[in-house]
């Protein structure tokens, strides 16, 4: 069965290490940024990223980019 793919909406997760718990794990923060364009090149998302990244007060720990499709089988 072969299936479409229909790009929908996109968002960039930025994730801080905002300190550590009491058995010294990392505590994680993340900041969502909805609104991004599903055909943005993932390196210019990234460099976005690293640049709203150095106006942070806390440490990056991860930059995730968030793909929502929509699948439909073709006839």
């Amino acid at each position: 069965m072969a299936v479409n793919v229909t790009p929908l909406n996109s968002k960039l997760q930025m994730r801080f290490q905002v300190g550590l718990n009491d058995d010294g794990k990392p505590i994680i923060r993340s900041k969502t940024f909805s609104g991004l364009k599903s055909d943005a090149l993932n390196e210019n998302v990234y460099n976005t990223a690293q640049n709203l990244a150095g106006l942070q007060v806390y440490e990056i720990a991860a930059i995730r980019r968030i793909d929502e499709v929509e699948l439909t089988e073709v006839i």
